[in-house]
């Protein structure tokens, strides 16, 4: 590999001599999980000279993969953004419509318009299949259909130098300690591809809050095509799912898709894990993505949280510097975490004024900037002192603000502390 690759979006990250000593140093890694979050500690660690090796239980062939579609800060994966590679459309905007409810009498209570400069809508499986041939390619062993058991998790330990856990939730590494019920802050989303006229919304995406505790979504690729979803916190999931979302896609008329089409997985809202338990220094396990609990606590957005979380990780041992991952990542993530935290308050509190207040006052900054530099979002909220007064007067905030001030998460408060079995 080249001395310092600056079109590389995780070679940039370090200076020459530190590229250069970590490569002289080298080491060897597995990464359990090859989704967004496994791809990127399999690309970072390789252009460390890193021997890694790579599993994914499923094929990238058959991978039916349309979760996280919409990705953000798109320029840190290493891929052409061409529709051959599944970047199919990127978007000018993504739009942020609060309703007051979810019926035909419902009344738009605020909008936001949120630029953006490197999002795309993608086709996601396409964007894991091209970057496992491309980690292929480089060097990286890619080991595919190839599930991992709990006891040879366990024995990484003794193989690598480090094990990369990219599971999701609940990680690998929960399941062989026997704490799976250690994450806290999820939500349930049913989504499909539809094909149907999207003319009037392409090349923009939009998030709709409809006044229960989720969001639908329509992320179109064309014209005439589209992702479309639901999500729910778990604790406030509708009887029946499937009517759920039919009734989401008739109400903002968009084109309802077969059952079959659908997919149904756990979104997690972060931090949804302690932040202590990212990293074992014992076992030289460390987890990314899902796996670390790292999400938008508002929106769910996780893509670019997780390539982060990844990148970070190689990064500091690059540094030779793993002990302070967890440390580390909670300062990337922490204001984001607090801002979402705060704001979606309002969702839970049955707030549509105060969460369309919100939009309309953040209207215009870039949206990956709203996650990444929360300060952009609290400056304008400071310029609109009725909504602050709404703001200041309302418990369920205030207690909000408090307990993301303190680091008052969910993780406290789960039921099952984590012990090692």
């Amino acid at each position: 590999m080249s001395e310092l690759d600056e079109t590389d979006p995780f070679v940039s990250r370090l200076d020459a001599p530190t590229l250069r000593a970590a490569r002289e140093r080298g080491g060897s890694a597995v990464v359990v999980g090859g989704a967004m979050a496994g791809l990127a500690a399999a690309h970072a660690l390789r252009a460390l000279d890193w021997d890694v090796v790579l599993y994914e239980r499923q094929s990238y062939a058959d991978k039916r993969v349309n979760c996280g579609e919409a990705m953000t800060d798109a320029g840190s994966i290493p891929l052409p953004k061409t529709p051959a590679y599944g970047f199919a459309n990127r978007p000018p905007a993504f739009e942020v419509h609060v309703y007051t409810g979810e019926t035909g009498a419902r009344t738009l209570a605020g909008e936001g318009v949120f630029p953006s400069t490197d999002g795309y809508v993608t086709d996601r499986n396409v964007v894991e299949r091209r970057w496992a041939e491309q980690l292929a390619e480089q060097g990286v062993d890619v080991r595919e259909s190839t599930g991992v058991r709990k006891a040879q998790f366990r024995a990484f330990s003794e193989e690598f130098d480090l094990v990369v856990d990219a599971t999701g939730q609940p990680s690998m590494a929960s399941k062989v300690d026997g704490t799976t019920g250690e994450y806290a802050g999820r939500m349930t989303a049913l989504n499909a591809d539809v094909e149907g006229d999207f003319s009037e919304l392409y090349p923009n995406s939009r998030i709709l809050f409809e006044n229960y505790l989720g969001y639908a979504w329509a992320f179109p690729k064309s014209e005439t095509r589209a992702n479309v979803g639901i999500g729910w916190a778990e604790d406030k999931l509708p009887d029946d799912y499937y009517a759920a979302f039919v009734a989401a896609c008739e109400r903002n008329d968009w084109p309802v898709p077969d059952r079959s089409a659908m997919n149904i997985y756990t979104i997690p809202r972060g931090p949804s894990l302690d932040p202590e338990r990212t990293w074992d220094a014992e076992r030289r396990i460390a987890r990314v993505g899902d796996a670390a609990g790292v999400a938008n606590r508002f929106t769910g957005k996780g893509i670019s949280q997780a390539v982060e979380s990844s990148y970070l990780l190689a990064e500091l041992a690059a540094r030779n510097r793993l002990d302070d991952y967890p440390e580390e990542l909670y300062d990337r993530m922490k204001n984001e975490y607090r801002l979402a935290y705060v704001v979606r308050g309002a969702l839970e509190d049955g707030r549509p004024d105060i969460l369309g207040g919100v939009m309309n006052a953040v209207s215009g900054i870039d949206v990956e900037a709203v996650d990444r530099e929360p300060r952009h979002a609290f400056s304008r909220l400071v310029r609109h002192p009725v909504l602050l007064a709404k703001l200041a007067a309302n418990p369920t905030m205030l207690s909000r603000l408090l307990d993301a001030y303190t680091d008052d998460w969910e993780y406290r408060k789960t039921a099952e502390t984590p012990t090692r079995s």
